[in-house]
């Protein structure tokens, strides 16, 4: 049995064929003989074939074919975990849009409210500085009129005191 797997015995058979065909080929004159010898090399050709396909061509086949299906099979499996994967990349890609778009309108809300609190801090501040203003006015008014009161009573003081030396020194001089 190990003799049919021996590469050497098909090399042997191989050149002892040709030694034939050549011995053949020269008792005949060079002229290709259809005697025995060609018999002889079909069924040698046949019985090679034969031996080849059974020790070679089938297990080189049936492990390429089985080769080809587990490339197939893990070809497809990888498509498959490919398109997961893309399928997982764009759901991360709109969630991520989702969630960038939600903070962008997080953040528009909050600039919306500080706007809306810096105006009211700034009518109430403007307010109370108009209060103040208003209030300095009316206290600088009242001070005015204190003042203007003061100073119609004192004037009418000096007038009187003015208008009796005038009036005496009138007298004393007629």
């Amino acid at each position: 049995m190990d003799m049919l797997f021996d590469p050497g015995w098909a090399a042997h058979l191989l050149l002892l064929a040709a030694e034939e065909a050549a011995a053949a080929e020269a008792e005949s004159g060079g002229l290709f003989d259809f005697g025995g010898t060609l018999v002889l090399q079909i069924v040698n050709f046949l019985l090679l074939m034969t031996i080849l396909s059974a020790v070679f061509y089938g297990p080189i086949s049936r492990v390429i074919e089985e080769r080809s299906e587990y490339i197939r099979s893990n070809a497809g499996s990888a498509q498959r975990r490919f398109d997961e994967a893309k399928a997982l990349a764009d759901q991360y890609e709109q969630e991520l849009r989702t969630t960038r778009l939600e903070a962008q309108q997080v953040i528009a809300a909050a600039e919306a409210e500080a706007q809306k609190i810096r105006a009211q801090q700034l009518a109430e501040a403007q307010r109370e500085a108009q209060e103040r203003i208003a209030q300095a006015q009316a206290d600088l008014d009242k001070q005015k009129q204190a003042a203007l009161a003061s100073l119609s009573g004192e004037v009418e003081a000096i007038s009187r005191t003015l208008s009796e030396k005038l009036l005496s020194d009138s007298a004393r001089r007629f």
